[in-house]
C-alpha cells in the first residue's frame, strides 16, 4: 500500500483519505458485509472520494489549476 501512496504523492495527485487503512477483510462472498469497520472505512473514503471530485468540479474555471515543474534531479555523487 506504502508504494501506491508514494507513487500519488510524487505524481502531485489529490489523494482522498478515510479514518484507517483502506481495506475491508471477508474470505468467502458476502462475508465483508460483516467487517462493520472495515464498512465504515470504505464508506468515509467514498463520501472524501465524491467530495472531492464535487470540489474539483466546482473549481473548475473559478481557481486556476497549478503548473507542474519540470523535475530537478539531484546526483549526490560529486
Amino acid at each position: 500500500m506504502d508504494p501506491v501512496n508514494n507513487y500519488i504523492n510524487y505524481s502531485e495527485m489529490i489523494m482522498p483519505t478515510s479514518n484507517y487503512w483502506n481495506v475491508i477483510h471477508g474470505t468467502k462472498p458476502g462475508e465483508t458485509v460483516q467487517d462493520e469497520e472495515g464498512m465504515q472505512i470504505m464508506r468515509v473514503l467514498g463520501k472524501n472520494m465524491a467530495w472531492l471530485l464535487k470540489l474539483s468540479e466546482t473549481a473548475k474555471g473559478k481557481v486556476e489549476e497549478n503548473k507542474m515543474e519540470d523535475k530537478i534531479f539531484t546526483n549526490f555523487i560529486r
